[in-house]
């Protein structure tokens, strides 16, 4: 096997919180040196998800163009801070002609093309695949046809013979397979769009309809035949983005003849999501007495008597008054309130018509006594449950099960290394690991780190930040906390590693050989966790 160093770097997840974290994280690995190299030039594979396909998708493009990670840290800065995705947005979606269909996923990708990919394509990206450091890239996203996951993938040719495409990550899944051919004409805009399209934030992208193709003849023979599918969040089926991660060993395994040999070295997991999850809490929904109380059998009794009295009130100011204006106001009142009593009429009649079509039919009686009061907590409470089962429930025991994959797999043992957004926040795992000799005195966090932890692992998942976001320095401390925390968890790495060697190989001295680079590092961040962040922008 080849005499080098293989690193596999995933990035969960997380809106503009993941990306801004896999930012500081990407960019510290660039500042660690081994030999003429750094760390970051060490990584041979990377999978993103969602918010982080920001981050990990600008910097391919910025590999296969030659730029510098100083360009791409500054040029992702700026737009992570300067664009006001929002507003952009917004103004965008009220400009649709008639007869278009307003998709805020799709205005989502025209800005993204725009201001951060200019124009580029997959094919820029597998073009020059074996022209830089990262051979085997996924960006993941869901196919919301058969429910499994779907990567967008520039990768080497693993092919044990010359010229079999066979050897390439599909375009795809094991259901839908986009041909390279056409897949190359996939701008990355659109790429991103289909990772980040989180479920209730946005709509699914449906491919071919929602892309810009192009018109070449691959690319019309194939829109011809196929069916169109959603594709969204790839967060849906997996927000780590380790199986990718797994997939992609297997085949540098196989090409390189040692199935039962990993190739990687090290695995590490940026992730910004959490173990933990706040409870469900029951809701009591709060109305006005006078609505409150009031049910659909009520509210249609007094209807009726306030339409009667209306009648009569129009009725006696033709016979008991002279004054024009008056009648006619009076009329006009009562049209309003028999309009309104019709569409109530209508509306309830199929309120009831459905219901006899469900579970509750034989209770509709029942439902119509009902107070709105009660209705309404019913209704919070089933919404409530429904939004944390999906944001919460699903997720964490996905993340879980993405973690036993690595974790609970002896042949990656001492191979794998989280990086997590929350890890160094006040009375974390760090502390019961200090208190039982797990960890060194000298990786307890300052203040400082645990309160910058504390507030960067706060931010809510979103695809912009709001100017008070950015007037508190949240970017900033996100950004940080990718920097400070990478560096902590490879301290923590050597140390165990230094205890325990098992299952490691010469490649591993490489890492511990950065220790006292890294040690000099976290003095620093100790003092002041922005203190990276603050040379990078200069």
């Amino acid at each position: 096997m080849e005499n080098k160093l293989k690193i596999a770097l995933t990035f969960s997840g997380g809106g503009y919180r993941a990306a801004t974290f896999h930012l500081g994280a990407l960019s510290y690995l660039h500042t660690v040196k081994i030999g003429e190299s750094t760390l970051l030039e060490q990584v041979v594979a990377m999978s993103t998800i969602s918010g982080g396909t920001i981050t990990g998708l600008r910097y391919m493009l910025g590999l296969t163009r030659g730029e510098s990670v100083d360009e791409v840290f500054k040029d992702l800065y700026h737009f992570f801070t300067e664009i006001d995705l929002a507003t952009i947005a917004m103004d965008n979606l009220s400009s649709y002609e008639e007869g278009q269909c307003a998709s805020l996923i799709r205005t989502m990708a025209e800005i993204y093309n725009k201001e951060l990919f200019k124009e580029a394509v997959l094919g820029d990206l597998m073009d020059k695949i074996d022209d830089i450091h990262i051979g085997h890239f996924a960006a993941n996203a869901t196919d919301f046809t058969n429910g499994l996951a779907f990567r967008f993938q520039a990768t080497e040719n693993t092919g044990v013979k010359p010229g079999n495409t066979a050897g390439y990550g599909i375009v795809g899944n094991n259901k839908i397979r986009i041909p390279r051919e056409v897949a190359k004409h996939i701008r990355l805009s659109e790429i991103l769009a289909c990772s980040s399209c989180f479920p209730s934030g946005f709509e699914p992208l449906v491919f071919p309809k929602d892309f810009v193709l192009g018109d070449s003849e691959e690319v019309r023979n194939y829109v011809e035949k196929i069916e169109p599918f959603g594709i969204m969040d790839g967060g849906v089926v997996d927000n780590q983005g380790i199986e990718p991660i797994i997939l992609a060993e297997e085949r540098m395994a196989r090409c390189a003849g040692s199935p039962e040999e990993k190739c990687l070295d090290l695995v590490i997991i940026s992730d910004v999501a959490s173990p933990y999850m706040e409870p469900y809490s029951p809701s009591c929904f709060c109305l006005p007495d006078s609505i409150g109380k009031l049910s659909l059998k009520k509210l249609s009794g007094r209807l009726l008597i306030t339409g009667i009295v209306a009648t009569g009130v129009v009725a006696a100011s033709y016979v008991f008054t002279s004054v024009s204006f008056l009648s006619g106001f009076l009329t006009a009142l009562w049209v309003l309130l028999v309009g309104v009593f019709i569409v109530y009429a209508i509306l309830k009649k199929k309120l009831v018509r459905i219901a006899k079509t469900t579970v509750i039919q034989d209770s509709v009686p029942s439902v119509l006594n009902l107070r709105f009061k009660d209705i309404a907590t019913l209704v919070a409470n089933r919404v409530n449950s429904v939004l944390l089962l999906v944001s919460s429930v699903f997720m964490k025991h996905l993340r879980r099960m993405g973690y036993r994959s690595v974790y609970q797999d002896e042949t990656w043992y001492n191979r794998t290394m989280m990086n997590g957004v929350y890890e160094l926040r006040p009375n974390e795992t760090w502390v019961s690991k200090l208190k039982y000799g797990q960890l060194p005195e000298y990786l307890k966090p300052s203040d400082a780190i645990q309160q910058n932890s504390k507030k960067a692992a706060g931010m809510g998942t979103t695809l912009w930040f709001t100017q008070q976001e950015k007037e508190t320095g949240m970017p900033d401390a996100l950004i940080a906390a990718g920097q400070y925390t990478i560096c902590w968890n490879l301290l923590e790495y050597i140390e165990d590693i230094k205890k325990d060697p098992t299952n490691t190989n010469e490649h591993h001295q490489l890492i511990i050989a950065c220790e006292e680079q890294l040690r000099k590092d976290w003095e620093e961040f100790q003092k002041n966790p922005l203190c990276k962040l603050d040379e990078w922008k200069r």
